[in-house]
């Protein structure tokens, strides 16, 4: 039987079309990485215009939707991972004195905003609701970061107390998702909710993430380096590298079966690495892997939206959009303002706004919970919306500095 014999086509498409999709993620890089538009846009723009594609001309068959739905989950676990092992934890609970208030008022001001204007503006459901309130509550760090090194004011009180808000900000939002995923069968029900069950799923989950947070520490402090000493030993290259990523994988796992997501356990696994020297010199080649399975992930997002559907969700995204300025404005400026006067507390307001990585990682779990498929769509919106205002706000508030 020769190479291209009928049994081996379907594997051998599933892998022209990913060999495909990655000639394209490169060329949108080389294209779009200096300018405004977010690069997961663009993927999510790929995914949707496939998912269309798909409706006029069968391009997708069974074997190369889980191909793509498996480097679609690869790709959550790098992105999230991420998130956790550029944290620095250590860091944070020093500076958490300093952060937690402003931290604090921002997160209840934007989640309120966030679930008011869904769920009384836009009447979305309960549980989507909640969902978009809670999305709002995350910040896109890696927006406006760049845009406080290239004005070099990253390393000042300012550009510090605003890295450290952002961070706590995506923490708590990643904890607040995986109470909500536990609690999305109760709220997706319709039915009236018993007390008694949401405090028993609560205790339920919360201990499960205990658990989770306490084996990683001990992993961590105990285990991790002396596991990386161990590779080290017969190194050829960048084996504490693929020690790394196997284990935050199989945390992830681990989390998901648990019940509590593959994000959460990704993150966990992120921050057992974070406190490694050792690992953090693997991360340019971790880079590597990141920049190659993550737009899997958006892309994969991208196949759930509809385009018929399009035009009923852009204007709850307009409306969603103004809560997500209003809230995180409210909540970073007002805390922030007796200590670094108004300008410094506009400048935090502003960089705070962008909703991207997280808060569409909490509308895909929204999405398999069962939430209205248009929040997801609004939600593009939000991230295109906040991302074009900070991008193009921040540079020219920084430039006219008083």
């Amino acid at each position: 039987m020769n190479a291209l014999s009928l049994p081996e086509l379907p594997s051998a498409y599933s892998l022209f079309l990913v060999g495909v999709l990655m000639i394209f993620t490169l060329l949108v890089r080389g294209v779009f990485i200096r300018r405004f538009m977010p690069l997961m846009v663009i993927y999510i723009g790929a995914g949707t215009l496939l998912g269309w594609l798909n409706t006029q001309v069968p391009l997708l068959d069974q074997g190369s939707r889980h191909s793509l739905g498996l480097l679609a989950e690869a790709g959550l676990v790098l992105l999230v991972f991420k998130v956790g092992l550029e944290s620095d934890l250590s860091g944070l609970l020093k500076q958490l004195p300093n952060a937690s208030w402003i931290w604090l008022w921002n997160v209840l001001f934007s989640g309120a905003f966030g679930f008011a204007a869904a769920y009384y503006l836009v009447s979305f459901s309960l549980l989507t609701s909640i969902f978009v309130g809670v999305a709002l509550t995350a910040t896109s760090l890696g927006v406006t970061v760049t845009i406080w090194q290239d004005a070099k004011q990253l390393t000042t009180e300012r550009g510090n107390l605003f890295v450290d808000v952002a961070e706590l900000d995506d923490i708590s939002s990643i904890v607040l998702m995986a109470i909500l995923v536990a609690l999305a069968p109760l709220l997706a029900s319709g039915e009236s909710i018993a007390m008694m069950d949401v405090g028993l799923t609560l205790v339920k989950v919360l201990s499960i993430l205990i658990l989770f947070v306490s084996a990683c520490w001990v992993f961590s402090v105990y285990l991790e380096k002396r596991l990386t000493q161990f590779v080290e030993r017969y190194e050829t290259r960048h084996e504490p590298m693929v020690l790394m990523l196997s284990i935050g994988f199989i945390i992830a796992a681990l989390a998901e079966v648990s019940g509590l997501s593959l994000a959460v356990g990704a993150f966990l696994a992120g921050l057992a690495f974070s406190r490694d020297t050792a690992a953090a010199k693997e991360r340019v080649v971790f880079n590597g892997l990141y920049l190659v399975f993550t737009p899997f992930f958006f892309i994969g997002l991208g196949l759930h939206i509809d385009l018929t559907a399009f035009s009923s969700a852009f204007w709850p995204g307009v409306v969603l959009l103004a809560a997500a300025i209003a809230g995180k404005m409210l909540g970073a400026c007002l805390p922030a303002y007796r200590r670094l006067g108004g300008y410094g507390a506009l400048l935090i307001g502003v960089s705070m706004i962008p909703r991207a990585e997280i808060a569409m990682v909490i509308m895909q779990k929204a999405l398999e919970a069962g939430a209205d498929p248009r929040a997801f769509t609004a939600m593009m919106v939000v991230t295109v919306g906040t991302v074009l205002l900070t991008s193009l706000t921040l540079p020219w508030l920084m430039r006219h500095e008083k």
